[in-house]
């Protein structure tokens, strides 16, 4: 049986860390007199993988429930909006010539299209984190014209800016993200006009 070595580096992935830790009970249980001075027992040491397993799948299921939750929320504004566009351009056309009446509404018309890019995204947040997944949240830009949609992007150490996601809202669920490691990650505003400035990163490690 082998342990890493003097001078080797600890496991640093969860499945590599339990195995070492079950290798550990092994022995300890063929060989007690040699880890008589263990400063735990074999059983101690099988309770912790135990308590360990348990938050692994708590996580695991946070994350599901995280990923539903979230995908009902997209599917259920996705109604709303195309309950909204159908109506606006019912309305759009009853109203041509006449754009003031859509005042009423808060709404300029499909006349109003992308000129200029956005400005910035504001307040970029982290909404909730589990496990190699994460939920960013902003608010629009205030600046330039109106973002179509929102580009993330994420870095990871002494790595290059690389795409993560496209999303028209104003939150966005990353899975499957490496673990174990800083990231950074960053939104940037896009309408037809170009792309507006990226915000200032904010880092996760997950």
């Amino acid at each position: 049986m082998t342990f890493p070595g003097l001078g080797e580096p600890f496991p640093e992935r969860e499945e590599d860390i339990l195995d070492l830790a079950m290798r550990m009970i092994e022995a300890m249980e063929q060989d007690p007199e040699t880890f008589r001075d263990a400063p735990y027992s074999a059983s101690a040491l099988r309770a912790q993988i135990e308590e360990v397993r348990a938050a692994i799948d708590a996580a695991a299921a946070a994350d599901r429930a995280q990923r539903q939750a979230f995908a009902r929320k997209e599917r259920s504004l996705q109604v709303v909006k195309a309950g909204l566009k159908d109506r606006l351009e019912t309305v759009e056309v009853d109203v041509r010539g006449v754009p003031e009446k859509l005042s009423g509404l808060g709404w300029g018309g499909s006349e109003a299209t992308d000129r200029v890019p956005p400005g910035g995204v504001r307040e970029v947040a982290v909404e909730s984190q589990v496990e190699g997944t994460v939920v960013l949240q902003w608010r629009p830009p205030v600046e330039g014209g109106p973002a179509a949609e929102y580009r993330i992007q994420r870095r990871k150490p002494g790595g290059a800016w690389e795409h993560a996601a496209t999303t028209p809202d104003n939150d966005c669920l990353l899975s499957d993200q490496p673990r174990g490691i800083e990231l950074d990650l960053r939104v940037i505003a896009a309408n037809q006009a170009g792309a507006g400035p990226p915000c200032d990163p904010v880092t996760v490690v997950l």
